[in-house]
Order: structure tokens, then C-alpha cells, then sequence
């Protein structure tokens, strides 16, 4: 079994969307997740002797009963795969209301969590009966609710654990916060809604008509960007195809440094096609990109040299196992990328430092490649953030059906919202 990543400030999506981006995470915030949390005073109880003295460890690891059921996402019909599910007697902290270091720590002694398969389902030992907390979360994205558990073997409601699409924490609903800003050509706020995210905010205003359950627009795109302070108040930062509206537009200098700052502060970004500069100029190296030349952009290119005269649609390879399995699970075996305006040549190694500012060499990692052509989504580490890039757009227009790449976005946002570090084992 995979080892717990929870998040202490959440106490933990990436996402997204981010990628709209599992597991539980944890950053060094203060929790009270650093130690066991205490039983309530009239429960859970089990059987005499079934908790161990170490730490609440269960002395009988096949447990005295079992809760079985199905992670699925905020829209309520797609399954979530490789999310955390546990049990609490105390609901988790709330997570920190804006970017922070998100480290991975560990889950408390004699926890009983498991992990959603492929196809969102699960089972999870019981070792006490009596209330407690359910806990299902993949990065920042939670949902806990009360329960009360019993021997044998116990279906789990859906709604119990279908992943929120926007905050209620009287509820015990949690997602990251999330900021977009309006890309000319890429919709991908479309893409959160048809995913069933309903809470983020829009910076500008998109030339089509706005579909009702759409929030309303808080500013221009460039009003994020210039704003250290705006950003700092997200988890996730989304620039889609043409931020602004601006075609192949390159960042000033003091965006670069926004947006580098957030990141290394445990922000998570997420880009598409014609705003590659924005990670090309602000992370040189860890991409390259072809010129409309079919050549590799060096440093002295132009920049907007690599945005593509026309769009390309081509058959996709999820080239993650876990990202390959779940399409799998889904039904989504043969797919096809489309609207990809950016050609990614390779990726490459390149210095960076962890979360604790030591250097280290970091290699971006690649999910989906388009076939023929090369690399199609990728993301690597700096410090405490992540940087996602695709060469294609995340919507599919403004029809109902979820396309394979929105999909797959709600999967890899998820994922690059996960906590920084090695994911321990329960102590």
C-alpha cells in the first residue's frame, strides 16, 4: 500500500483543475495532527484489546469490519483514483486560506486509511466502532463527515464521498482556492464547471456569453499577475491559451518575479499553448519548444517563436501509469488531444532547490505526450510549487459532454496539488 500524503494546514488538491494537479499532504504548519488525535468520550470502541498500547496501532490488521465505496468528482459521475480516504476522531484542521509550503508529514499512529483505485473505488478497515470522521481528500480538495462505524462489512454513501466543488467548512468541505485568469482562446473555466467546480475567481471577462453557475469577473488578467499580494492568496494559479487575449504574449519582468515567487512559496501554476512564454521566460530550460520551423528554440529566440500557425489534433498517450490506468477505468482508451498550438521537442534536466532550499537537480515529469509529435503535458517542481504546461486546451467549447483531456486535466490537476517531499509511512 502506497504511504499516506496528508496536509497538516489542511490537516489536503492539484489541481484542478491544475491543472487544474491527492492524496493527503501536509505543510509545517501547527495542526494537532502531529500526534494522535484523542478518542471522543463515548467513542470509538471495540472489542477489549482491539487497539494496540503503541499509538492506537490495531493488533489485528484485518480490522473488525469495513467501509466500501466510491470517490467520485464534484460533477458527481467521474471516479477518483489514488485518493486518500481515513478515519478521524477529530474532523482535520482547516487548511491555510492561502499559498504556503505544503510538505508532506505523517498521518497519526494507528490510522486507518486506504487509497481509491483506478476506478475510485475502496475499502477501508474498521478497528473501532462507534462516531468518528470520514475523511476522503485528494490534494486540497476534502470533504469530512460524520459517521458511525460498526462491525462488518458497511457500504459508504456516495455522497459522503464525492469530492466538493466549492467550499463549505461548516460542512466540512474544502477546495483550493483558485484563480484564472480569461484565456482568448482556451475556456477553461468551462472546463471547472462541466467538472462541477463552481467556486473560483475570473480575472476578465470572456468574449462569449456566460453560461449561468459561472462566477462573476473580479478584475482584468494583468490585475493577478501584477499583484503579489492577489497571488499569494491562491493555491492555484490557471493561465490558459492567450492570457488576456494576447496572443503569444511574453511577461515583463516584474510578472516573471510574481509568478516565480509563488511558485517557490508552494503556489501551483498552470498554463496552456500560446502563454508558454509565461513559463519559458520565467523557468528557461526545463522546456523546449519548436519554432514554427520545426526547430528547437534556443535562448535568442523570438519570443512567440513557438506558437504554431495552426492547431493540431492528434491520438494521445497518457505515459503516467496512474494517469494510463484511470483513462483505462474510465472508458477513455482511445483519445485524441485537440487544439494543440505549441510543439514541445523535449524536456530537460535543470538546477532548482527543494523545499528546504537546497539545490538539487530537477527533471520535469511528462503525463501525456501527443503521438508523432512529442510531449503534450508536463510539470516539474521548484521548492515548494509546481509548474503545469500543455500544449493543448483544457475545454472542449461550451457542450455538456466532458471531454478526454478535461478529464485527464481534473487528474492531473489533482495530482500536481499534492504535497511536497517523500510521503512517510504512519508512524
Amino acid at each position: 500500500m502506497p504511504s499516506p500524503r496528508f496536509s497538516v494546514a489542511a490537516a489536503l488538491l492539484g489541481t484542478l483543475l491544475a491543472v487544474l494537479a491527492a492524496a493527503a499532504c501536509g505543510s509545517n504548519r501547527p495542526s494537532g495532527f502531529e500526534e494522535p488525535a484523542p478518542a471522543p468520550p463515548n467513542g470509538p470502541t471495540g472489542p477489549t484489546g482491539d487497539l494496540g498500547a503503541s499509538g492506537g496501532t490495531p493488533k489485528d490488521p484485518t480490522g473488525i469490519g469495513s467501509l466500501i465505496g466510491t470517490v467520485l468528482a464534484p460533477e458527481g459521475t467521474v471516479p477518483i483514483s489514488n485518493a486518500l480516504v481515513y478515519l478521524s476522531a477529530t474532523p482535520p484542521p482547516v487548511q491555510a486560506p492561502g499559498v504556503f509550503c505544503d510538505k508532506c508529514v505523517e498521518l497519526p499512529a494507528g490510522t486507518s486509511y486506504a487509497y481509491s483505485k483506478a476506478d475510485g473505488t475502496f475499502k477501508l478497515q474498521v478497528y473501532a466502532t462507534g462516531p468518528q470522521y470520514l475523511v476522503t481528500q485528494k490534494g486540497h480538495f476534502r470533504r469530512v463527515r460524520p459517521i458511525t462505524t460498526a462491525t462488518g462489512e458497511v457500504a459508504v454513501p456516495g455522497a459522503l464521498t464525492t469530492l466538493p466543488g466549492a467550499p463549505d467548512p461548516s460542512k466540512g468541505d474544502e477546495i483550493p482556492r483558485i484563480g484564472v485568469t480569461f484565456g482568448g482562446f482556451d475556456k477553461i473555466e468551462l472546463s471547472l464547471k462541466k467538472l462541477g467546480i463552481t467556486s473560483f475567481d475570473r480575472y476578465g471577462k470572456a468574449p462569449f456569453n456566460d453560461p449561468k453557475g459561472l462566477p462573476p469577473s473580479v478584475g482584468q488578467p494583468m490585475d493577478l499577475l501584477n499583484a503579489p499580494d492577489k497571488l499569494a492568496q491562491y493555491h492555484i494559479v490557471l493561465l490558459p491559451c492567450a492570457l488576456g487575449g494576447l496572443s503569444c504574449g511574453a511577461p515583463t519582468g516584474a510578472q516573471k518575479d510574481n509568478l516565480r515567487n509563488f511558485v517557490n512559496a508552494g503556489g501551483k501554476l498552470y498554463v496552456t499553448d500560446y502563454s508558454y512564454e509565461y513559463v519559458n521566460q520565467t523557468w528557461p530550460g526545463f522546456i523546449t519548444w519548436k519554432d514554427k520551423n520545426g526547430n528547437d528554440m534556443t535562448a535568442n529566440s523570438a519570443w512567440g517563436a513557438a506558437c504554431q500557425d495552426g492547431a493540431y489534433t492528434k491520438t494521445g498517450t497518457a505515459n503516467d501509469p496512474g494517469l494510463s490506468s484511470w483513462l483505462g477505468a474510465i472508458g477513455e482508451k482511445n483519445f485524441e488531444l485537440k487544439d494543440s498550438w505549441t510543439i514541445i521537442s523535449k524536456v530537460n534536466p535543470q538546477p532548482g532547490k527543494d523545499p528546504d532550499g537546497k539545490a538539487v537537480t530537477i527533471t520535469p515529469k511528462v503525463w501525456m505526450t501527443s503521438n508523432g509529435t512529442g510531449p503534450s503535458t508536463v510539470s516539474f517542481d521548484n521548492q515548494c510549487g509546481r509548474v503545469l504546461f500543455s500544449t493543448y486546451h483544457a475545454e472542449g467549447g461550451e457542450a455538456d459532454a466532458l471531454l478526454a483531456q478535461e478529464k485527464a486535466l481534473l487528474f492531473i490537476l489533482l495530482e500536481v496539488g499534492v504535497c511536497i517531499g517523500e510521503q512517510p509511512l504512519p508512524r
